[in-house]
């Protein structure tokens, strides 16, 4: 798929590189969108490409899905029909791709684009704090919705953050 967007970071990381600067292009981090009613974007693998790379690779992948219709703004502008889907590791937490169908969504994406390129597993962006009421809690509700295994009792498969003293 040729994107202005992918273009422009291809050129930056050559530049770096020529400049001697380690920076590399992980294009599965790069989103893509389409502008229609409701608008649709994606960043990453598909569902049957994750799946394929699990099996190679011998890890499972796992689904979480969430839907516009709990989202109050969504339902403040008659736009609750909307879905995001989550395609990830359940071992690592690593996102494998996440797809968005519904208002803003082009907008929406970049959280997840940031969280890949990043290499932010979910199990810490789920502690991200979103502002209430906006779209950016769809995803808020899709990294809190993904399921993980049981881990022994004294540890924790989900990072705990640190208090901060005010």
């Amino acid at each position: 798929m040729m994107l202005a967007h992918a273009a422009s970071a291809q050129g930056i990381s050559v530049i770096e590189q020529i400049s001697g600067n380690d920076n590399t292009l992980d294009h599965l981090s790069v989103p893509a969108a389409c502008f229609t009613h409701p608008e649709i974007s994606m960043v990453g693998l598909t569902e049957p490409q994750a799946r394929k790379k699990g099996e190679e690779g011998g890890f499972e992948v796992s689904i979480a899905k969430t839907s516009f219709k709990a989202n109050t703004k969504a339902l403040a502008e008659n736009e609750g029909e909307g879905l995001a889907k989550l395609i990830y590791r359940p071992d690592t937490g690593a996102i494998l791709g996440v797809h968005i169908l519904g208002l803003h969504a082009a907008d929406l994406i970049h959280e997840a684009s940031n969280a890949i390129a990043m290499k932010t597993s979910i199990k810490d962006i789920k502690f991200a704090v979103h502002a209430h009421p906006t779209l950016s809690e769809v995803l808020d509700e899709l990294f809190k919705s993904a399921k993980f295994p049981q881990v022994e009792e004294n540890s924790s498969v989900l990072s705990k953050p640190e208090p901060v003293a005010v």
